[in-house]
């Protein structure tokens, strides 16, 4: 009875320094976005600061600008009114794949919006939302950016965006690996047409929903609403609001800072 005993307490002991030891593997790779972090820290955060209500960056290797991104669902804006509030660029959605549905949409506004921003001489760039979850989709979501733009001057970055669909949507079941190879895919059709791409998203998604290591071979836009950015990894965008006002544009809209070397 006694070795049985003792049989069952060494048994128990191999299996508590089991569990132990993955879950400490567990904490370390969760929290492995702190070492990518601190091992690439890149900007003097210190730097960052707030000037005539937009964030400014000031250091003798960047120049920031100020920048706002918009869709249909901002509806009708006033440029003239949005360049002389000091808006220097604008990121115009073109268009988006249903989440759920999988159908590609053009953005109803993006037409006008380019036109106008471009003629009140604000920088421009685009996005699109993206829900592909194939190759072939993507490839369809390119050939419409492409298609969409080539009558504009473009300045600023074109930009693959995806995110999580709140009601769920057809990206849920992607592994992280699919997510990386989609959206690399997306930036490399673009490069290769010539435009600069950019990867759009929050910390959580792209630390978690993208192997970073592979999807920072492009510039990232951030997205955090933090006073104090978050990541000291290297990006170009930083989305730091979505309840900004400008004038020209009713209600609140996104604004964004853009890191540009001098």
């Amino acid at each position: 009875m006694r070795k049985l005993k003792i049989g069952r307490i060494l048994t128990l002991f191999v299996v508590l320094i089991l569990v132990v030891t993955a879950s400490v593997y567990c904490i370390r790779t969760f929290f492995r976005q702190d070492e990518i972090i601190e091992e690439k820290s890149y900007y003097d955060l210190d730097l960052f600061s707030m000037e005539n209500g937009w964030m400014t960056y000031k250091d003798s290797s960047y120049k920031s600008l100020t920048g706002i991104d918009v869709s249909s669902h901002n509806q009708y804006i006033d440029w003239y009114s949005v360049k002389q509030d000091g808006i220097d660029f604008a990121m115009i959605r073109v268009g988006y794949r249903g989440a759920q549905e999988g159908i590609l949409h053009e953005d109803a506004y993006f037409n006008t919006n380019m036109q106008a921003a471009i003629q009140n001489k604000i920088k421009v760039g685009a996005y699109f939302f993206s829900s592909a979850i194939t190759e072939d989709e993507i490839d369809e979501e390119v050939n419409m950016v492409l298609n969409e733009i080539r009558n504009y001057k473009i300045d600023m970055p074109i930009v693959f965006d995806m995110e999580e669909f709140e009601k769920g949507g057809r990206i849920d079941n992607l592994t992280q690996e699919q997510r990386t190879n989609l959206a690399l895919r997306f930036c490399g059709k673009i490069k290769k047409a010539g435009y600069d791409p950019m990867i759009y998203g929050n910390m959580t998604w792209l630390y978690q929903n993208y192997d970073f290591e592979k999807i920072s071979e492009y510039p990232i836009w951030l997205a955090s609403y933090s006073s104090d950015c978050p990541m000291e990894d290297k990006f170009e965008m930083w989305q730091y609001s979505n309840i900004g006002q400008v004038n020209g544009v009713e209600g609140d809209v996104d604004i964004n800072i853009y890191l540009q070397k001098k």
